[in-house]
């Protein structure tokens, strides 16, 4: 031990120790950037075959800083204004650096205020960080609770992943969650004592499910699971977010067809139904959403 640190001694005072780590850090430095650099252009790689998936344009911006921002927040439909409180960017570390700058400059004798303020900031950060990766894993098909692995300290690797994979993997494609527990039933209408009518699915996603249709009962048909209760995913490119509604009624045993949609509702006959107007139509009428008529029902 001794004569380790004599060696040492003898290499700090001929000026060899200091001259060793200079030339370390001129090799360690530039392959550190380099790294970076590439990690950062993969990254913007991964995030530009997603928006792919979700037909967003701007294949350049995932490679600029903030506009990459934007850019993420278009693939989840979320506001512009959320690149302010999303994930630890250039402009989230860049406000956090110039608010406690700023506040310490104007208030040097209150440190625990610029404290608190960068803290509220940083719950703000994880909330909407949160909101996002909701949005994020409901369309491409994932639980939207999936989110928390973004927020869980140690569970970001996991995160990680999951990005990669919904960027690279065709088994993953830009549609809507669907809760499995509402696959089946999706009239959500109290039973009652008896069935009046049923609407059967005769071609595309839901060929040959049968909806249970009782005096009131109503089915809306589109995209969106938020306004519908027979979700369609975003590969039915013919069926609107919000496309038809048809409700039954028991008095007359008739159904009223409304259309919604920019792609048009259509009878067997290739009648297009009048857009927002509602229409009385007997039991047995087949309609089909969108003039391609992947998607049909009858209603008997």
């Amino acid at each position: 031990m001794c004569q380790l640190i004599n060696v040492v001694c003898e290499f700090s005072q001929l000026g060899e120790v200091p001259a060793a780590i200079v030339s370390a850090m001129t090799i360690v430095g530039p392959v550190m950037i380099f790294l970076a650099l590439v990690g950062y252009f993969v990254r913007g790689y991964a995030i530009m075959c997603t928006g792919h998936k979700a037909k967003v344009e701007g294949d350049f911006m995932p490679f600029l800083p903030i506009a990459r921002q934007i850019y993420q927040m278009k693939i989840a439909e979320c506001p512009i204004w959320y690149i302010f409180f999303f994930e630890a960017t250039t402009i989230t570390l860049t406000l956090t650096g110039l608010v406690s700058f700023l506040l310490g400059a104007m208030m040097p004798k209150h440190p625990a205020i610029t404290i608190g303020v960068i803290l509220v900031y940083i719950i703000a950060n994880q909330v909407f960080t949160f909101l996002y990766y909701r949005n994020y894993y409901r369309a491409f098909g994932f639980n939207p609770n999936t989110a928390w692995i973004h927020i869980i300290p140690g569970a970001q690797i996991v995160g990680v992943v999951f990005t990669y994979l919904i960027a690279f993997s065709n088994a993953v494609i830009y549609k809507d969650y669907v809760d499995p527990a509402k696959v089946f039933c999706p009239v959500k209408e109290p039973k009652l004592l008896s069935v009046h009518g049923v609407v059967v699915g005769v071609m595309g996603k839901y060929v040959n499910a049968r909806f249970e249709m009782k005096d009131g009962t109503e089915l809306i048909f589109g995209r969106d699971p938020k306004e519908v209760n027979v979700v369609f995913d975003q590969t039915a490119s013919d069926v609107s977010r919000k496309h038809c509604s048809i409700r039954f009624d028991g008095m007359s045993q008739q159904y009223v067809v409304i259309d919604f949609s920019s792609t048009g509702t259509f009878l067997e006959s290739g009648a297009r139904l009048e857009r927002f107007q509602p229409m009385t139509v007997s039991k047995g009428t087949v309609i089909y959403m969108g003039a391609s008529r992947q998607n049909g029902f009858r209603l008997n």
